[in-house]
């Protein structure tokens, strides 16, 4: 059944679609039920077209590749058979059985024909922009943008491609609609409605300039739960983990703050030495060796091994283990952000891990060499699995478009460079 603000999420998507809205975008907080509530939403259309009530034409899923498996997970858990109808694969190696030939200006092709008869296309972002063409010339009913940010710049192909859908209406989806700047937000808005916020030079000028009054954007395209039925829904509709939503538990945040041993110390010092070279790379290369070193001081030379990895080295490392000792008494499980890859191989961190706290097996890691069905398969892993787990992941991979509610416990060991990120 749907939470209570789900539900309000699925009526303002009704809202939009009767109301003959073009598009919107759904920004709750990762872990808000973004995914079920577009599948809600789907299933609605899907039977407005079993009664006849609109044209039967097919939806379109487009998310990073990565994710696709897990759309499919997620429409075989929340809805009944025959849940939204015949899924055509756009993505991948399903791609080989799609192509055909070349368009005239060249580019590749794509059997329109078979898009144009399955119920739901499953597609990802590189896919629509290299096949252009073929997309565009399928009528969609709806499309949804799984983590939208990706089209949130106005120049890139995928932007472009994804504003020359032939679509009736659009969902874009994303935790982070302001990832860099407030044109972000001006991207992802025109592609679902094209010209509501103005253009990108109008909206800039009066919206990021020194001094812009931000409040008078908000009013106008975040949607108030509070306002009246009779009055058009507004855009953009985001609700957060700290709004203390019906029947989610309370979100608990905790800085831990610890000394450094005397070896982080000293191999800190080294590193902040490195400045004095000439040229950026001082700057830089600083930079990057005090990341790695506030992790663990192995990292320095560009790698560890497993049996200098000591935890009583690093301030975090041994922060984290504490932490993570509690959660295993408590047979509980964690999710624990790095973006160290080094750490990430199997003799390390995971190998610590699984000694210290005798595991069946390593604890399983995901990042951008994770290909699609293993990523899944862990996931499956993962939620399936009892007792205490761990699973290592990398923000920028790990961190969009998961659903792994087995763990209440997130342990951010290293920090991301974006805030917006990092909070997602």
């Amino acid at each position: 059944e749907p939470k209570p603000h789900q539900v309000v999420g699925i009526h303002w998507l009704q809202r939009h679609w009767t109301g003959g809205s073009r598009g919107v975008l759904l920004c709750d907080d990762m872990g808000l039920g973004k995914t079920f509530q577009a599948l809600a939403f789907c299933q609605w259309i899907r039977e407005l077209m079993d009664r006849g009530e609109v044209a039967r034409k097919p939806l379109l899923i487009v998310a990073p590749v990565g994710l696709l498996r897990n759309w499919e997970a997620e429409i075989e858990e929340h809805l009944l058979e025959p849940g939204l109808g015949a899924l055509v694969r756009a993505y991948g190696e399903h791609l080989r059985s799609l192509r055909r030939g070349r368009h005239l200006d060249g580019t590749a092709s794509l059997d329109t024909a078979r898009l144009a008869r399955g119920d739901v296309v499953l597609a990802n972002y590189e896919t629509i922009a290299d096949y252009q063409l073929s997309f565009g010339a399928v009528p969609f009913a709806a499309v949804v943008f799984d983590e939208a940010q990706k089209i949130k710049s106005p120049k890139a192909r995928m932007t472009h491609a994804a504003k020359a859908l032939n679509v009736d209406f659009a969902i874009a989806m994303t935790g982070t609609p302001v990832e860099n700047r407030l044109a972000d937000l001006w991207c992802i808005a025109d592609t679902v409605q094209p010209g509501a916020l103005s253009d990108l030079k109008d909206f800039s000028a009066r919206y990021e300039s020194d001094g812009a009054d931000v409040s008078a954007l908000r009013s106008l395209v975040w949607h108030d739960e509070n306002a009246s039925n009779s009055a058009p829904p507004r855009m953009l509709l985001r609700r957060l983990k700290s709004d203390k939503l019906e029947g989610l538990p309370e979100k608990h945040e905790h800085a831990i703050r610890m000394t450094m041993p005397s070896r982080q110390v000293e191999a800190y010092g080294r590193a902040l030495a490195i400045k004095e070279l000439s040229g950026p790379e001082g700057t830089l290369g600083m930079i990057h060796a005090l990341r790695r070193i506030s992790l663990h001081p192995a990292l320095m030379g560009g790698g560890a091994n497993v049996d200098e990895l000591r935890v009583e080295d690093s301030a975090r490392l041994t922060a984290a283990i504490e932490i993570l000792d509690c959660i295993a008494r408590a047979g509980e499980k964690a999710l624990v952000f790095l973006e160290s890859l080094d750490l990430q191989e199997a003799d390390q961190l995971p190998l610590l891990l699984k000694r210290r706290y005798g595991l069946a097996r390593l604890p399983m890691v995901i990042n951008g060499q994770v290909s699609t069905e293993a990523r899944q398969a862990r996931v499956d892993t993962f939620q399936r699995e009892r007792g205490f787990d761990v699973m290592l992941l990398s923000p920028k991979a790990g961190g969009v478009g998961l659903t792994l509610t087995a763990a209440n416990h997130v342990i951010h060991l290293s920090r991301w460079w974006n805030p917006a990120v990092e909070d997602q």
